[in-house]
């Protein structure tokens, strides 16, 4: 049985926060309700098929010498773009959800970033 990481509760935990969310406000618009709980799916999906597809990826970067710029670069714009939109909109809570919806890229390229530092302290 492949074993579990802290990326697999990670993406658990975010996945029971957006459902909680998305269903515990009821006002919420309909579009943010939506990405909410696709978001928290996509969260789902990844703790399932986190174990196989953490062997996979490392297969992969052991055939290359890689870098964590790319990885670095997304997180860096997606934070930003998280930041830009909270301030846009004044502070509101639909901001704040909104952003939140988006952490589960984030986390997904921070466990890239620390699976190509693995590999490449193997080397």
């Amino acid at each position: 049985m492949k074993r579990s990481t802290l990326f697999t509760f990670l993406y658990l935990a975010l996945g029971v926060c957006l459902t909680a969310i998305a269903f515990g406000y009821p006002n919420l618009p309909s579009g943010l309700q939506t990405s909410l709980l696709i978001s928290a799916g996509v969260s789902y999906i990844a703790c399932i098929f986190n174990p196989s597809w953490r062997e996979r990826t490392i297969r992969f970067y052991r055939s290359r010498n890689s870098s964590v710029i790319l990885s670095s670069l997304v997180i860096g714009f997606t934070i930003i773009g998280m930041i830009w939109e909270i301030l846009s909109q004044n502070w509101a809570m639909e901001a704040f959800l909104g952003a939140f919806s988006r952490l589960i890229i984030v986390l997904g390229f921070a466990e890239n970033i620390v699976i190509i530092r693995q590999v490449n302290s193997e080397h």
